[in-house]
């Protein structure tokens, strides 16, 4: 019989991590066990979880902080399931997810896949519908990353990708997506809106400018600057047009001068474009040093 483990990063999540099990435990399919990470929390979120263990299938393990990548690293390699499901502790599965997921799995032999997201904002809710642009999939990874969501893997598949990595704390799913896509992983794209994503400030995958820069910058040196390096001049202009607009975020967003400076650099290393080099980021650079 399948089985799925849900695997739920949490970090001072008491407020909310009700509403994220309660999802799980709602699911028409219940061939699943519950893994609760709690990546070194200084709320109740032990105390709260608490009452859910008297249900087998929910497991609670705490650690050190280490980050979501280490937190949902940790979680599966607890796990005992034949799929892996990550799950947000401020997030929420619709009741058909797990379903549908191990039904598509199933029936396509993916690696992983791109799921509908509902986005909630308040009494707003959109529908982000996934797609797969056309041409050339890892260039299209490369410029952005256009997975909408991928929460689900094969246990197999998960592990022999790498699982996610450790030292990329912040956009942990554009390294992992383009690492799949590089392996040409089989992907399902399931245009339903399975995962419900909401914003809680505070949470484990909630973080500030500059580190979310910080981190973006160290992905694309680790991706973009590798495959560049190998000769790929279509990458090569990838990295240096995203190396731009990373250099004006540090400028503009958090006056971060040494730091848009040296991603200015990279980009015009990679790519001397006449129009970037005379932009008017370098003749307003005086904005960014508070002088107007």
């Amino acid at each position: 019989m399948i089985s799925v483990s849900v695997i739920i990063p949490a970090y001072n999540a008491a407020t909310h991590i009700r509403g994220s099990i309660d999802s799980v435990l709602a699911q028409t399919f219940q061939g699943f066990e519950i893994i609760i990470v709690d990546d070194g929390s200084k709320d109740d979120t032990a105390q709260v979880v608490a009452p859910y263990l008297s249900d087998s299938r929910v497991r609670y393990l705490r650690q050190e902080n280490r980050g979501l990548p280490g937190a949902r690293n940790a979680g599966a390699k607890a796990a005992k399931g034949d799929y892996f499901a990550f799950l947000d502790a401020d997030d929420f599965l619709a009741s058909s997810a797990l379903e549908v997921l191990c039904r598509e799995f199933q029936r396509t032999g993916s690696a992983w896949g791109n799921v509908g997201v509902l986005k909630l904002e308040g009494q707003n809710r959109t529908v982000r519908h996934p797609a797969t642009p056309a041409g050339n999939r890892l260039l299209a990874i490369l410029e952005y990353d256009f997975v909408t969501r991928c929460p689900f893997f094969p246990r197999d598949e998960f592990f022999a990708i790498g699982m996610y990595d450790e030292e990329i704390r912040m956009r942990e799913d554009w390294d992992i997506n383009i690492r799949l896509i590089e392996a040409h992983k089989c992907c399902v794209l399931i245009n339903e809106p399975l995962y419900l994503y909401s914003r809680t400030e505070g949470s484990i995958t909630t973080g500030n400018r500059r580190r979310l820069f910080s981190y973006t910058e160290k992905l694309m040196r680790k991706h973009h600057k590798r495959l560049a390096d190998a000769g790929d001049d279509n990458i090569a202009r990838i990295y240096a047009r995203n190396m731009w607009d990373l250099a004006r975020q540090y400028f503009y967003e958090i006056k971060d001068i040494r730091g848009g400076f040296r991603c200015m650099g990279e980009s015009l290393r990679y790519d001397m474009n006449v129009f970037r080099l005379f932009h008017p980021l370098v003749h307003r650079i005086d904005i960014a040093l508070g002088r107007r």
